[in-house]
């Protein structure tokens, strides 16, 4: 494979040190390697295009090769097909009913990044070997993070002597008997709607960010606020549902 190429492979594509790559990307990689360079370019370019395929423990060789030869150019043609060809399998991992699209895009592109740092490390053997299985790890590790950080910041926080979460909600409380009125009333609320309550006035989430983290609308979100604040005496929160 020209520059690319190493003399004790047989067949002209480089054994892995670890693992061991899919009949189909093994027979992939040696028609690569019989293509010269111009070749190999229009085969990545017709990938990022639609018009080729090719498997993404493929394209991942191609791009460790290139990156190892000093190949800019095949570099980033490579990587831009892999990152085309991955999108929709990494899309697809993206655990969690109230992760948003956008979410989803930040995940990918994280995951993309994490792909290529391994290259550049020359730590890719696993993902010639078993790409899905490794991405699919680092779906499960970014959902625990998301998951931890969003329930460790919204998690219903009880009371301590040091500490009330409704002493966080001072501009509409007059006196320290209204807190304690307060704090009494919100605890024989169902648990959801206690959780609302302290999402939106303790953590000041929006009610968009509420309704994300529920699973729900956010015109239930409005609804749940306006029944909670009416029933432990305070008036309804800024009307930001539309």
């Amino acid at each position: 494979m020209d520059d690319l190429s190493v003399d004790d492979a047989p067949d002209g594509v480089p054994r892995l040190a670890c693992g061991k790559r899919r009949p189909e990307v093994e027979a992939e990689l040696a028609n690569l390697y019989d293509l010269d360079s111009e070749q190999r370019a229009s085969s990545m370019r017709a990938t990022v295009d639609g018009t080729q395929t090719f498997n993404c423990e493929t394209l991942v060789h191609i791009s460790r090769r290139a990156f190892a030869a000093g190949d800019r150019k095949l570099l980033n043609l490579a990587f831009e097909a892999l990152a085309k060809t991955a999108t929709p399998l990494l899309i697809y991992q993206a655990r969690g009913k109230w992760m948003s699209p956008q979410d989803r895009e930040e995940q990918v592109q994280q995951i993309l990044l994490e792909i290529f740092e391994a290259i550049r490390a020359d730590k890719a053997d696993f993902l010639e070997s078993r790409f899905k299985a490794f991405t699919y790890r680092r779906s499960i590790s970014h959902f625990r993070k998301r998951r931890a950080r969003f329930e460790g910041a919204n998690q219903r926080i009880e009371p301590t002597n040091e500490f009330n979460p409704i002493d966080n909600v001072p501009a509409r409380l007059p006196s320290e008997e209204a807190r304690a009125l307060l704090y009494s009333a919100l605890d024989k609320l169902p648990e959801k709607q206690q959780a609302v309550f302290i999402q939106y006035h303790l953590f000041k989430m929006t009610q968009a960010e509420i309704a994300q983290h529920h699973g729900a609308t956010v015109r239930s979100v409005y609804n749940w606020l306006k029944v909670t604040e009416t029933a432990i005496g305070l008036s309804g929160g800024e009307d930001d549902h539309d």
